[in-house]
């Protein structure tokens, strides 16, 4: 696992990756996280919360959000016992570089949001259907969906403001640092006043900046990062809870216990058997 850059590997004949999620809440909980891909998640059932560096914002039924390449971002669910179900469109941007120069992209823009929404609305029922319903190769009608929102984005979207202009890519930097020394360290010992150490900041400054631009302070993801291993641990089967807790940092399995049910709204052994 990696909090600090998510390789997205596409699906066959298609230039990005679609996932249909149909889950509990406390499983719709993403770290943050980034990648080279845009990001469109277009909600069916339910309200989701998105953090785009350090903005949050709700997502209700019939509605989308979108992610520039390389944004730092999560998404979270407010209900962790409710269902949730949602498509996930992770577009190339590699695929776009092909017909356009680096850009960013604004959604908002005209009637680009309702075009782009209805083409999501499209790809959500054509992902739920089988395929053998449809007479032509499923992946011919994905790809036109695919192509329309291309084609939107470069006609409608193409934002003003190029973050490679304002500097944003270096302040997230920091950020990115940030989550790569914890993700190296995170078995260990951590305080605030060693990471701002490694970093360059200063203890003070690196808290806020890390709260503004993630949307989340850095001892609550020290604490998700943790969880996660500690979690892949406990679900290997090779571990007691005791150990999957100090093998990842945790000081003691009391702390462990608490993250885990403030997180999933249950302990290790109730979230082991619910995966199971």
């Amino acid at each position: 696992m990696n909090y600090l850059y998510e390789f997205v590997k596409y699906d066959k004949n298609i230039p990005g990756k679609i996932l249909l999620q149909d889950k509990p809440g406390w499983r719709c909980n993403t770290m943050p996280h980034w990648h080279s891909e845009m990001e469109f998640v277009y909600v069916i059932e339910g309200m989701l919360k998105l953090m785009r560096n350090g903005t949050v914002s709700e997502i209700h039924s019939g509605e989308f959000y979108f992610c520039n390449s390389k944004v730092i971002h999560s998404t979270s669910a407010p209900d962790s016992a409710s269902n949730y179900k949602y498509l996930v469109l992770l577009l190339s941007y590699d695929f776009l570089l092909r017909f356009h120069e680096e850009c960013d992209f604004d959604v908002s823009q005209g009637n680009a949001y309702e075009n782009i929404r209805e083409q999501l609305r499209k790809l959500a029922a054509l992902t739920e259907e089988d395929s053998e319903q449809f007479p032509l190769n499923i992946d011919i009608e994905k790809n036109r969906i695919l192509l329309e929102i291309y084609q939107t984005l470069l006609s409608q979207c193409i934002s003003k403001k190029f973050r490679n202009a304002v500097g944003v890519f270096e302040e997230n930097s920091y950020a990115k640092s940030i989550m790569e020394y914890v993700l190296q360290h995170y078995d260990q010992t951590l305080s605030l006043s060693m990471i701002a150490k490694d970093i360059g900041l200063s203890p003070q400054y690196l808290s806020k900046y890390f709260k503004k631009v993630t949307g989340i302070g850095i001892t609550q993801y020290i604490n998700l990062i943790r969880l996660d291993y500690a979690n892949e641990e406990l679900l290997s089967g090779k571990v007691s809870i005791v150990e999957a807790a100090l093998n990842n940092g945790f000081p003691n399995v009391k702390t462990y216990v608490r993250i885990c049910r403030n997180v999933y709204g249950m302990t290790p052994s109730e979230f082991r058997k619910a995966m199971r």
